[in-house]
């Protein structure tokens, strides 16, 4: 675990109403690895947006990261981490969040980083990230998944 996570104060009813939600839950105690939140201003669509960036990170090189802007848009990336016995691999995805409250969106990456962890044993989760999110648009994804080797049992 990661120490204290300070979260940033933001302008926007909704990014303030995720960022308490996310404070209440993890930034004194959180399972992850890593947990950062931070606040900026970034161009989108024409407009000047202000937006919570949201990454977590798990002991399994697994790291997930969350944007959203205050004109309700999300962005949800799932990565693993190159490792020795595997390669990189990302996918990532625009979900539809307007039935998704602060709290629910709270839950739904807290469940997003405890199911990337699948990534590890070569396996996708974007079968339940779908039901997660409620997603059933375009997902990019980069990179293979490699199945791990099984070891030979011994006689």
């Amino acid at each position: 675990m990661n120490g204290d996570c300070v979260i940033p104060l933001f302008r926007s009813e909704i990014l303030q109403d995720f960022s308490i939600e996310l404070g209440r839950r993890f930034a004194k105690r959180n399972p992850f690895r890593s947990f950062t939140v931070e606040a900026d201003f970034c161009d989108h669509e024409g407009d000047s947006l202000e937006r919570l960036a949201a990454w977590a990170s798990t002991h399994y090189g697994t790291r997930v990261a969350l944007n959203l802007w205050e004109n309700g848009r999300v962005w949800v990336g799932v990565r693993l981490e190159p490792a020795e016995n595997n390669q990189e691999f990302s996918l990532n995805f625009y979900p539809d969040c307007e039935e998704f409250d602060a709290e629910g969106m709270a839950e739904a990456f807290r469940d997003t980083v405890a199911v990337s962890t699948r990534l590890c044993y070569g396996e996708s989760p974007l079968p339940i990230l779908r039901k997660i999110w409620k997603h059933e648009g375009r997902v990019q994804t980069k990179g293979t998944l490699k199945k791990p080797r099984k070891t030979e049992p011994e006689n």
